[in-house]
Order: structure tokens, then C-alpha cells, then sequence
């Protein structure tokens, strides 16, 4: 990596990711404390470039030759305890070529920092999440395997790379290790030596050992300003304070840095001559605690994402109570109006046409460090307990593979860690060029259960006006959490779809998804695809009934609509319109694709419609239980306008 001087911009200015990723790889080699950096949503093809440059910035910062980087360690999957705390080693002895054990790569202390690469920490093994744990922001480590005692300070820069949806199933204890977080989604490195922009002149000399580090001044109103970017939530600790305070303190060091001009005659070669004073110049205040929360995308309750969005063309629902609109508590309601067979069931009417044309895509939302604090619906006191297992037949491998134990049988092996094993004996079998493998030396996969129940969840976004259907939804997502079964979301009529006409959905492994939180809270749009949203519903279980390969036990399917369809079934799987009016096609589609459903497996599908109780035309909800082969829960408004579920 090159040392030519370049700006220092501002981690607030602009959305340079290459700048910023650079910045706080900078920031976690210069402060002892910054030893674990977790990226998020970074291309895989794109990690061992990032991997590159941070082993050549702690290069840098242990002293060796521009463009040298420390030796790395790569963590995965089938990473076992002898990969990290031994290694065999070959020596001559009294009686010949001898073989010996010694500390493995995170055991040794080395002059050097090294760089422990974790390519997925979602997939990570037992043992590198254990050391991991044990390891990052630690003052002291102790080691006693196989002999081997010995005691040292860990020193080891880490950084992991990990799916921002994927964070919210790893344990908190794992995610607080790592002091720097950020979200590069859009990263593009740059093609050359210098994949993230090349290292300023300033910062290399920052980072150079021959440069003298005081403890740097902090002012009156930094701590203050480190809480009030925070939330105050309970539970949380102190890690993410000491996090954004230690980053504003790498920060003050780089604009020390940066403040100190070069001596006359310096070149990019010469020795670096640099006193306390220079670097010790600039003190650590709250606009470095700002800059630092900038640096990591640090949004939260008193630091809005984005500017309050301007106001709707129609008029927002209003307050419970009696209204110009809404009539008092003990008003009749008006007689319902029977459904004609020619009438159509829809919104009020617009000036906007129906269709792909004039909606948005969706755009994601702003990132947050801390993608865990907005998972889906947590434990709540209940207990988890292991879901039932129904054998299919001969065993099979199933599900990801989150580790390597020696071989019980041989069922799943692990060919590659087979061979590993068996070569670290090769010269003493006396192979004569060929590998030997021993029983020994199997080793096999071990796999992640797949879940054996699913929840498929069809949420109308239209039916809801001023309702909160989360006290409806919680029974049923609490039983997935503590079953540990998938989720599978419908959504339909959500504002903001890439097609209106069209219902999206996604599948997750647990509640815990991030995007179930978001599902939930979604805005209402305009038509409301239920016919086409019933028909994906439909298609995820025969899916999951057909070819789940570990046997799906369970099935609960939870539609949450009052009936009402607009748009019919062959509109939304096209997306465009048909000719003529739509009447009451889209009704009638809906309970077809319903009667489908409840056709697949009545012993082992459960089906359940939640009725919001909006009139006029409240037997349509009824109509559709019926269809499906489930039961209905009303929600009935109550005096003050609000709707419970009974």
C-alpha cells in the first residue's frame, strides 16, 4: 500500500465506503482497544481485497516494509480446537527427526500483531466463536492443551465478515467483542495496489511504532456527548460506549497527525522524526465522539436516520375518539350493504393508475451498527426447547455445516479435514509418496438442524388502518420462536412494492429476522393482491410439505385480512391489469386459492384467519376460514376505537 498523501475527509461528508473502511481499519491498528472489526453485507468476492489491505495497514503499524502485510489466519466452518491452539512441528533430534506440539496461531506471541480473517461468522465453529469470545478485548490469556502452558496478552487484530440479517441468530456475548461495526454494502474496490485509496502520509506515520503515543487529553464535554449517542437501554453494558469513545480517540490521533507538517527536505522514504507533542496536539472532544458516530452509521432515538418525510396527499387516519368521520361510541353502526355479484371491492379511488409504472422499489433502510436491536419478537420468558424429529427413511446429510468432529461412522465425511489429518503423519507411515489414512483420521460434518415447522405468515396491509395487529400476531410468533421453527412472510397491499399489483414475500430462519420487524411495522399501499399472496402461501407449503428433506412435522398458516380483494389472481401474477372492470374476481380468486390450501394436509397444516372486524362486508373473513379449513379470531373496536383480539 502506498503512503501518498491524500485529503482527510470527513467520515460525515459524502458516503465515500472505500474512505470510510479505510478509516476504520486505520483506527482499530492505531488503538490497542479496536482489536475486532465486523463488516456487514460485504460482497464475498470482494473479501480477500479488504483482507489484503487491513494485513498491510497492520504492516504498517508493526513496522515492515511498505506493502508487507502480518500473517493472517483464516477461520471458517471446520476450524477445530487443534487448528487454533497447536501446531505440530518437525525438529531434529538426538535420535532423529523428531515430532513435537507447540501453540498454535492464536497462542503465539508474536512481535507483530497477526490478523485472524473470519470469512462468515454466522457459519463460524464452536471453537472460533469460543476463542473469538474469549479472546477479543481481553488483557491476559491462558492456554493448557496437550502439555502446553503459557500465558500472554492478546494482540491479534480480528475481522469477520457477516450478513446483517444473519446477525440477529448470533449470540450478543460474540457480537460485543467487536468494537468496530460497519455496513459496506456498496463497496467497490478500486482496481491497483490500492483496493481502498491509498494510506495518507499522516496516517502511516500515526501508525508507525517510532512514533511516540502519549495518553491523549479528553475535554469536559466528551462523555457527556459518547451517552447522548447512545440509547438508554437496559441490558446493553458499556462495550458500545467504550467502542465510540475509543474510535473518537483514533480519530483525534489521525487529525493530531495530520495537524504536524513535515519537516523540510522529508521524503516519503526518509525516517520519520516525530516528538509526543505532535501527535498529543489535538484533544479528544465531542466533535470527534460525532465524527466517530458518522464513521460507523451510528443512528439512534436522539439522532434521527433521516429528515421527517414531508406529508401525504391524502389525509392521515386520525386519533381514536368520535370525529368529523368516525361516529361516537354509542352510535348504531349502519345496516351492511349485501355483496352484489358485479360490485367491486376497493380503496378510494385516485388519480393514479394501478400498476408498476408510477410505484417505487424499494429502497433498503439506513444501516445500523447494531442490527440485533431490531430482530424480531424475542424469548419473553418462555423456554426453548428442541422441535420433534421425524426420521425419513436412511439417514442424509442435512443442513449447514458448522463444524468438524472426528468421525463416528461413515455417514457425512469431511474429505478435506480427513486428508489435513492424515498428512500430518505421512513421513512416519512410510507411505512412500502415497497418503495413508487410518480410522483415526476420519473426520465428519456437523450439521445445524433444519427446522421441522414452519409458520407461514399473509399480512394485508390494507386491512389495518389505526389497528395494531402485533398483540394479535404475538401468540403465533412466539410459538416459532420457542419451536425454533421457519418463518415464511406474505405481504400483501405494503406500500412502496416494486409492483403493487403483486404480493412479495420472503422466507426466514427464525422470528429473530430483522425483516419480520420491519414487515410489521410496513406502511399500507393502495390494492390489495390477497388472490396472489394466498397462491405464493399456497406454494411455499407445498414446497415445505414436499421437499423438506429432514420432514416437516407442523405446518400454521396465519392469515391477517378482513377479505377484501381488488385485484384478481391472473393480475397478479403478470402485474399489469386486465381489460374491463375487475368486480369481484379478486374476492372470488382469493377463496379458490384458500380452498387449494386447505387441501394440501388437514392433519398437519393449522390454519388460522384474524379478522380486523372492518365494515361493511364482515363476512368475508369467515368465508375465507372456511375455505381454508381453519378458524377465525375477530378483533372487535371498543369504545375508544381501539381493536383487540379475542
Amino acid at each position: 500500500m502506498s503512503a501518498r498523501p491524500t485529503r482527510n475527509q470527513d467520515p460525515g461528508e459524502g458516503d465515500d465506503a472505500s474512505h470510510r473502511l479505510l478509516t476504520a481499519l486505520v483506527c482499530s491498528a492505531l488503538e490497542p482497544a479496536l482489536t475486532g472489526v465486523l463488516l456487514f453485507d460485504l460482497p464475498p468476492e470482494h473479501v480477500p481485497a479488504v483482507a489484503e489491505v487491513f494485513a498491510e495497514v497492520l504492516g504498517v503499524a508493526g513496522g515492515l516494509p511498505p506493502g508487507t502485510g502480518v500473517p493472517r489466519t483464516t477461520l471458517d466452518a471446520a476450524t477445530a480446537d487443534e487448528d487454533l491452539w497447536l501446531r505440530p512441528l518437525v525438529r531434529r533430534g538426538a535420535g532423529g527427526i523428531e515430532f513435537t506440539l507447540g501453540p498454535g496461531p492464536l497462542a503465539e506471541t508474536a512481535a507483530r500483531p497477526p490478523l485472524v480473517v473470519v470469512t462468515d461468522l454466522a457459519r463460524l465453529s464452536v471453537p472460533g466463536m469460543r476463542a473469538a469470545v474469549q479472546l477479543l478485548g481481553a488483557d491476559t490469556a491462558t492456554l493448557e492443551h496437550s502439555g502446553i502452558r503459557r500465558s500472554w496478552t492478546p494482540r491479534a487484530r480480528w475481522l469477520a465478515f457477516c450478513r446483517a440479517e444473519d446477525a440477529a441468530h448470533l449470540s450478543p456475548h460474540l457480537l460485543d467483542r467487536f468494537p468496530v461495526r460497519l455496513g459496506v454494502p456498496g463497496l467497490r474496490p478500486l482496481p491497483g495496489p490500492d483496493p481502498l485509496g491509498p494510506l495518507p502520509a499522516a496516517w502511516a506515520t500515526a501508525l508507525s511504532p517510532r512514533t511516540p503515543r502519549p495518553p491523549a487529553p479528553l475535554t469536559d464535554g466528551f462523555a457527556a456527548s459518547v451517552l447522548e449517542h447512545l440509547d438508554d437501554q437496559e441490558g446493553l453494558g458499556h462495550r458500545r460506549a467504550l467502542a465510540l469513545g475509543r474510535i473518537a480517540r483514533a480519530l483525534a490521533r489521525l487529525d493530531g497527525a495530520e495537524q504536524t507538517p513535515p519537516g523540510p527536505g522529508t521524503a516519503d522514504d526518509a525516517p520519520l522524526h516525530v516528538t509526543a507533542g505532535n501527535i498529543a496536539g489535538a484533544h479528544v472532544t465531542a466533535a470527534h465522539v460525532g465524527r466517530a458516530a458518522r464513521l460507523i452509521r451510528l443512528r439512534t432515538v436522539h439522532r434521527p436516520s433521516a429528515p421527517p418525510e414531508p406529508a401525504p396527499d391524502h389525509e392521515p387516519p386520525r386519533p381514536p375518539g368520535p370525529g368529523p368521520d368516525r361516529p361516537p361510541p354509542d352510535a348504531r353502526p349502519a345496516p351492511e350493504r349485501p355483496l352484489e355479484a358485479g360490485s367491486f371491492v376497493q380503496e378510494p379511488e385516485t388519480a393514479v393508475s394501478l400498476g408498476p409504472a408510477p410505484v417505487r422499489g424499494d429502497r433498503p433502510g439506513p444501516f445500523s451498527p447494531y442490527p440485533e436491536d431490531t430482530a424480531g419478537p424475542g424469548p419473553g420468558g418462555a423456554t426453548l426447547r428442541i422441535p420433534a424429529r421425524r426420521a425419513g427413511g436412511a439417514r442424509a446429510s442435512r443442513g449447514a455445516v458448522v463444524g468438524v468432529r472426528r468421525a463416528r461412522d461413515l455417514w457425512d465425511l469431511a474429505p478435506v479435514r480427513t486428508a489435513m489429518e492424515a498428512a500430518k503423519y505421512r513421513a512416519i507411515r512410510g507411505g512412500r509418496g502415497r497418503l495413508v489414512i487410518v480410522p483415526q483420521d476420519l473426520r465428519g460434518y456437523v450439521r445445524a438442524p433444519e427446522p421441522v415447522l414452519t409458520l407461514t405468515l399473509v399480512l394485508d396491509h390494507t386491512c389495518r388502518g389505526d389497528w395494531d395487529w402485533n398483540p394479535a400476531l404475538e401468540p403465533f410468533l412466539q410459538w416459532a420462536y420457542v419451536t425454533r421453527a421457519a418463518v415464511h412472510v406474505v405481504e400483501v397491499g405494503a406500500r412502496g412494492a416494486a409492483n403493487e399489483l403483486r404480493a412479495g414475500s420472503f422466507s426466514a430462519r427464525s422470528t429473530r429476522d430483522p425483516r419480520i420487524a420491519a414487515a410489521l411495522a410496513r406502511p399500507a399501499g393502495r390494492a390489495t393482491p390477497l388472490a396472489h399472496g394466498l397462491d405464493q402461501a399456497g406454494s411455499a407449503l407445498r414446497r415445505a410439505f414436499r421437499h423438506h428433506r429432514a420432514g416437516l412435522v407442523e405446518a400454521l398458516l396465519v392469515v391477517v385480512t378482513d377479505g377484501r380483494g381488488n385485484v384478481p389472481l391472473a393480475a397478479g401474477r403478470t402485474g399489469r391489469l386486465g381489460p374491463g372492470p375487475a368486480g369481484r374476481t379478486g374476492t372470488t380468486d382469493a377463496v379458490r386459492a384458500a380452498e387449494r390450501i386447505g387441501a394440501l394436509s388437514p392433519a398437519r397444516l393449522h390454519s388460522v384467519v384474524i379478522d380486523p372486524g372492518r365494515r361493511p362486508y364482515t363476512a368475508l373473513p369467515a368465508e375465507l376460514a372456511e375455505a381454508l379449513g381453519g378458524s377465525v379470531i375477530a378483533a372487535e373496536a371498543d369504545d375508544e376505537g381501539a381493536s383487540r383480539a379475542r
